[in-house]
């Protein structure tokens, strides 16, 4: 069993970006476990295990980092989700105005993971009302930089602009 201290220190790989997908992963794990538990009653009693079941890239990704090349045992996939699931990360969520495709998602989450936390957890809204720009939600701050916002902020500005014209 690792220390405490390697628990605590544990760095959860990039793939897994947002508080859903680390559910995921810990569900992914625990089926998994299941099946390895079986598998491995089955075998000593001489049945034929079932097939390993599949996972999701990140649940692959979190396993082949969790292991480094050794092979799974029953304690270190037990250890891994209780890891997974007492990690305590910073959470954001980021309001657009349209759900950010896959590069777009991994672009976001570099940048912030960059320029803030590296292990931090980013979850992704859509609002259509926005129009466009970004609303960043922390626990302690809402950050609202939308053209709607700005053309609020700026309302003095505008209607000087719209008198001159």
């Amino acid at each position: 069993m690792k220390p405490e201290s390697a628990a605590a220190k544990y760095v959860l790989p990039p793939a897994v970006y947002s508080p859903q997908l680390l559910e995921a992963v810990v569900y992914d794990l625990e089926v998994y476990l299941d099946w390895y538990r079986q598998s491995k009653v089955k075998k000593q009693v001489g049945a034929t295990p079932d097939p390993e079941p599949t996972h999701s890239a990140e649940t692959v990704v979190v396993i082949e980092a969790w292991l480094a090349g050794k092979p799974p045992t029953l304690e270190s996939l037990e250890e891994l989700i209780e890891t997974l699931k007492n990690l305590e990360l910073p959470q954001i969520h980021v309001m657009l105005a349209a759900l950010p495709n896959r590069a777009q998602r991994e672009l976001l989450v570099n940048w912030f993971r960059n320029n803030t936390t590296p292990q931090l957890l980013v979850s992704f809204v859509a609002d259509r009302n926005l129009g466009g720009g970004v609303v960043v939600r922390t626990p302690n701050h809402v950050y609202d930089y939308t053209w709607k916002q700005q053309l609020v902020a700026g309302r003095d500005k505008l209607a000087g602009i719209i008198k001159s014209v």
